[in-house]
């Protein structure tokens, strides 16, 4: 039987693929060419579905295009510590302009180059690891008393100003079977001593580091520093010094141990 409809002009004219089916059926055609009730309902149905589809299109690809326009003007990450990867020379002749001077005068124009150069040993620091500086150890034997390195000097940068402080250092540790080259205690110190630091820090890392790797019975390590960044700028203050300790194992449990320790650094 053929389908009829009541659809107004307003109706049929919202689809056309509705529109002639009805005129399909309403005509004088052949009833091969009439179309069931579920043919009419996925004809309207795609017909109602394809401006969804073409606007859901057109937005995936200005989505796309705006992505990629984003990732084209972000600048190429810097790999860490690659002094090569930007131009370090005109950086730095701009810190010399910002500071009022001339970078072509006589005087400075190969500043930058050895400020690049001294960079290398001033932060070296960041390219070593205590398992390489500590890595000579030997049997302690019978000794398990306190092996003391004292008075030893020490440079390092403020990471607040970037400018230096320094001072004298002293290790000591208590042995437990291992014991390790004497002077392995001073480059331990240099180690993290060439990197932005705080004297805080230096001194925390350096008594857990030597715990970590040496594994001795207790750690103590005392700084002793001036820091140009309250000497030169700031209060100016000149004879102003700055003590750090940091004790592990024996020597923050034991107070016989600390005393000794304590004793020997001031003696």
């Amino acid at each position: 039987m053929p389908f009829h409809t009541d659809m107004s002009e307003t109706n049929l004219n919202f689809s056309p693929a509705m529109a002639g089916a009805v005129s399909l059926s309403s005509s004088n055609s052949a009833p091969a060419e009439t179309r069931s009730p579920i043919e009419l309902w996925r004809s309207l149905t795609a017909e109602l579905r394809r401006p969804l589809r073409i606007a859901i299109s057109r937005f995936n690809d200005r989505s796309d295009r705006h992505s990629a326009e984003r990732l084209a003007a972000r600048p190429p990450a810097m790999p860490p510590h690659d002094l090569s990867s930007v131009d370090s020379n005109e950086l730095l002749r701009e810190i010399l302009r910002r500071v009022g001077d001339d970078p072509d005068r006589e005087g400075l124009r190969q500043t930058p180059d050895r400020i690049v150069r001294s960079w290398k040993e001033i932060y070296g620091g960041y390219a070593q690891r205590a398992e390489d500086v500590l890595v000579t150890q030997f049997q302690a034997e019978q000794y398990d008393e306190m092996v003391l390195l004292r008075d030893f000097e020490f440079f390092s940068t403020c990471e607040h100003h970037m400018l230096p402080f320094s001072g004298k250092a002293h290790i000591a540790y208590l042995p437990n079977e291992k014991i390790v080259g004497l002077s392995k205690l001073a480059r331990l110190t240099d180690m993290h001593a060439r990197r932005l630091q705080v004297q805080e820090r230096l001194t925390y890392q350096i008594a857990t580091e030597l715990q970590r790797v040496l594994k001795p019975k207790g750690v103590a390590v005392m700084i002793e520093a001036k820091h140009q960044c309250m000497c030169s700028r700031g209060v100016r203050k000149q004879e102003g010094k700055m003590i750090t300790s940091c004790l592990l194992g024996a020597f923050k449990e034991n107070l016989a141990s600390r005393t000794e320790f304590l004793a020997l650094v001031k003696s």
